[in-house]
């Protein structure tokens, strides 16, 4: 990914989280102090002088091989967190995938990076030793991902369909650029938010939630 100066990340951001009231819309230009997740499609332990990288695949997704600096929970505990650092960038795992992963351990991977989904930011007093996963960006462009229809299940009374769908599933029809994720969406759309630390002033901005 290189090196902290100059910085660029691709990330999910899940509508819920308006209706949750996690965080304000995203807007290209706005300021934000995040922290991350991931959420891993494959996840080995790897060598231990294997090199760290974080490196962009497409839309929001990422290969990784990182270290496993802090561990939180148990491995039956379903919020168990996995703190990874790797080149130049921290985030956490929480994912039956890691259950098995111990402090201290290099992995690789490969998953879609996602505003962190609350379990880091709100229970942020409760982890011992917590390292800083906050970063300070700026919101450069965000792409509108329309849920396909076909995972779109209607009936008389219920309509579900899942938060988030692979991205490799969407055509290029359901795909648009937005200057903002609006506020009372019928919930059948996530949106890839891209971030970068070019140009940002000095001045401290605040962790970008609600708390």
């Amino acid at each position: 990914m290189g090196n902290m100066s100059s910085m660029e990340l691709f990330a999910v951001f899940e509508t819920w989280h308006l209706g949750d009231g996690n965080y304000p819309a995203p807007e290209k230009g706005q300021l934000v102090n995040l922290s991350f997740e991931l959420s891993p499609d494959e996840l080995t332990v790897a060598e231990g002088s294997a090199s760290l990288r974080f490196q962009h695949v497409d839309q929001a997704l990422y290969e990784f091989t990182g270290e496993i600096i802090r561990v939180y929970g148990t491995a039956e505990r379903s919020d168990r967190i996995v703190v990874l650092e790797t080149d130049g960038f921290r985030f956490y795992i929480n994912s039956d995938k890691a259950l098995h992963l111990k402090c201290g351990e290099t992995v690789s991977g490969k998953g879609t990076l996602l505003y962190d989904h609350y379990i880091w930011v709100e229970f942020l007093s409760d982890y011992p030793d917590p390292p800083n996963l906050f970063y300070t960006l700026r919101i450069s462009q965000i792409w509108r991902y329309r849920i396909p229809e076909r995972f779109i299940h209607r009936s008389e009374r219920v309509t579900s369909y899942p938060t988030r769908v692979n991205l490799e599933e969407y055509a290029s029809s359901d795909i648009s650029v937005v200057e903002s994720v609006p506020w009372g969406g019928d919930g059948f759309e996530n949106y890839v938010v891209q971030l970068t630390d070019h140009e940002i002033p000095e001045l401290p901005v605040p962790h970008t939630f609600f708390h």
